[in-house]
Formats: structure tokens, sequence, C-alpha cells
């Protein structure tokens, strides 16, 4: 396939132009970071909001590979599956143009050396972060709502924000067989203990938020929804940074004033299922295999 047919695609899908988080990205990355990607990256991707194609390698593909984040073990495992085939050319479509070390170490941009490897491969890079989270079809939290089955779903902007929520009907159950659940779904073989509360409701009214819930404006939101229980990819900062230390100060006193229970899986874990459940019927429509590489470790 045409690789630009197929970002052709994906752009127009996603409405990648709408989107501008150069802000965003230039505020979390360090200036280091920062200068390789504009050493790699497309001017395109640079000055039109930071989705989109990113690295251009290749100028026919046939296999995409699906990631939350460019860890760096998931692009080694890419690299070593396209060298067994002598990369012929693909694609990596990923959520996040940076790697996140959700244990308190925050974003990190894709190293040189691996983006002269990806490059050297006929490997692309294809980031899809607020056009993926904000689409009404296809979308991290739809994905994880649908894969808990949640019923009369409504949809809502947390805090004002424009990533999307969305709440629901469970019928009733218990909050250990929900958390059981949540734990299957997101294909983790427990929940850290950090990332559970329980405050003794049972289980009706859930809200969903993928990625990171911890916002306090996100949790009033679904305070005010009158939902029982808030499901999300992380809503307890972890690290030992000034900044996390401040933001656990924070949540020490608000969390105990929510009538909620609280259950976060991983920023990672919350995400994945988009790729997994969603995405590949998009590739395979589009008429080339899509595959998923998992991140060797959720909470890294």
């Amino acid at each position: 396939m045409i690789q630009a047919e197929l970002v052709q695609r994906l752009d127009g899908f996603f409405d990648t132009s709408l989107f501008d988080e150069r802000d965003y990205w230039s505020g979390l990355l360090s200036a280091a970071d920062v200068r390789i990607y504009q050493a790699f990256a497309e001017p395109e991707f640079l000055d039109g909001g930071w989705n989109g194609l990113m690295l251009n390698s290749s100028r026919e593909i046939d296999r995409v590979y699906m990631s939350v984040f460019p860890d760096e073990k998931v692009l080694d495992t890419v690299l070593a599956m396209e060298l067994e085939r002598a990369a012929p050319g693909s694609l990596i479509f990923a959520h996040y143009p940076a790697d996140l070390q959700e244990s308190g170490g925050g974003f990190v941009g894709v190293q040189e050396a691996q983006l002269e490897a990806l490059r050297e491969h006929n490997i692309s890079y294809y980031c899809c972060h607020a056009p993926l989270d904000s689409h009404p079809a296809i979308s991290p939290v739809s994905a994880l709502a649908r894969a808990l089955k949640l019923t009369d779903v409504e949809s809502f902007g947390p805090g004002g924000h424009e990533m999307t929520g969305i709440h629901g009907k469970l019928r009733e159950t218990s909050f250990s067989t929900l958390a059981g659940r949540v734990a299957e779904v997101t294909e983790l073989p427990s929940l850290h203990y950090s990332q559970v509360r329980f405050n003794a409701l049972p289980v009706e009214h859930v809200a969903v938020v993928s990625g990171s819930g911890e916002p306090a404006d996100y949790l009033a939101s679904v305070r005010d929804l009158g939902c029982d229980t808030y499901v999300t990819g992380s809503w307890w900062p972890r690290g030992d940074t000034e900044d996390v230390a401040v933001r656990q100060a924070a949540l020490r006193e608000l969390v105990p004033t929510l009538p909620m229970n609280l259950l976060g899986t991983s920023i990672y874990a919350s995400e994945m299922v988009v790729l997994r459940d969603q995405m590949p019927a998009w590739f395979r429509n589009a008429g080339i295999d899509a595959r998923l590489v998992r991140q060797p470790d959720p909470w890294r």
C-alpha cells in the first residue's frame, strides 16, 4: 500500500488538522528532546499540531504496528520483527509521540539512535493523540466503556476539558467483581493497591475516563454526575518528585470527601484497549494488516 494513501485516510478520519498540541508537547518535553524531534520529524508534524505522520521512512508499507507509547522495548520489538522480514516497509500507529514513565519520570522523547534505526529500516511513525481521544466512534474511553459493558451511556467533558469521558449503568454488581473485570479487560494480572479505593457503595453508575483521570476537576465532574464508581487509567500519581508530592497532598484532602469508589489501571492499560478492540478493524477496512505491540511493563 502507498503510505501516503493510508496517512491521508487517517488524517481525514481523525480530523488531525483541527488539533494543535505544539504548546502542550513543548511544555512536557525537554529542550534536548525537542531538538531531536526537530531533526527527524516531518515539518508538517512539528508546525501542524504534533499529530499525523511524524517520521516518514517509507513510500510503501504492508504492515502497521500499533502501540500506546514509543516505549524503548516496544520499538526494539518492532525493529526486530521488521529485520526478520527484511524491512519491506511499515508504519507505527501510536497514541503518543513520546514515551511516558508512569512511575514518576514523566514524558521522555524517542532517542536519536532509535529514530535513526526506524528510518534506516523503513519504519514510519504516525501519532494520533488528541484526535483519537476525542473521536466520537473510535477512542480509548469508548473502547473501555464497551469492554466493561456499560449501558445507557452518555459522554461528558471532565472539568470542561476536551478529552471526553463516558458514564453509564451496570447491573448492580460488587466492587470486587468490577475490579476483577477492569483488570481482565485491561490485561493486568491485578490492580495496583494505590489505585483502588472502596467507599462501600454498590456499583450501578460508572464513569470512565481513559489515561490520567487524576485532576481534581475530573473527579469533581464525576461526583457531580452522581456516579458511585470512577474507572480510569490513573487517579493517584506515583513517583517521588516535588510535583508529585504536591498533587498527592491535594488528593489526600479531596478524595475522602468524594462519595465514590475509585479504580485505576495504568495510563497505558486503559488506552491499550482501543488499539486491541477497535483500530484493527479500521485498518482491515483500509486493506492493511495491523498488529498490536504490547508494552512489557504496564506500570513502568
